[in-house]
């Protein structure tokens, strides 16, 4: 399950210097795309990392009824103050452009499932696919504009 969520967030952040090579975080000094896993990052406060799509998996991996097939819940947060404080009269305009990055980062829906644990990644024979994001209406949080999407993922189970 592992080498399926590293592959999707690699997938992701590989699009996305592509897509928007301008949207990036700086972590340690370190500048990458603006693409990361919450349960592999340091606890932060939800509004440090704007404009950056943020994933968050829900519940273990399911199997689908017919056998090795399983699936994962990932939702996507991300969000804008704007630029200006006072105004933020541009925050709807960067979450709708992220909507759109976002879109784009997940067509098409598929890459091929790598074990990102040694260097260079090794291949594992099989392939990771997802649905489109659903989008769900934005919210405002602290004058922040946040916004959230749903992908749910499928995999084959990894054999040891």
């Amino acid at each position: 399950m592992q080498a399926a969520k590293d592959t999707f967030l690699r997938t992701l952040a590989d699009r996305l210097a592509v897509v928007n090579p301008a949207r990036t975080v700086t972590l340690d000094g370190a500048s990458r795309p603006a693409v990361m896993a919450a349960e592999n990052e340091t606890p932060v406060p939800a509004n440090t990392f704007l404009e950056t799509f943020l994933l968050n998996w829900e519940g273990g991996g399911r199997a689908m009824p017919e056998g090795s097939l399983m699936y994962l819940d990932c939702k996507l947060s991300y969000g804008s103050k704007g630029t200006d404080d006072m105004l933020r009269s541009d925050r709807g305009r960067i979450v709708t452009a992220m909507d759109g990055e976002l879109l784009r980062l997940c067509a098409p829906c598929h890459a091929m499932a790598c074990d990102y644990t040694q260097t260079p990644p090794a291949a594992l024979g099989t392939n990771i696919f997802w649905t489109l994001p659903v989008l769900e209406v934005p919210s405002e949080v602290d004058g922040i504009l946040l916004r959230t999407a749903k992908v749910r993922m499928f995999f084959f189970a990894e054999v040891a």
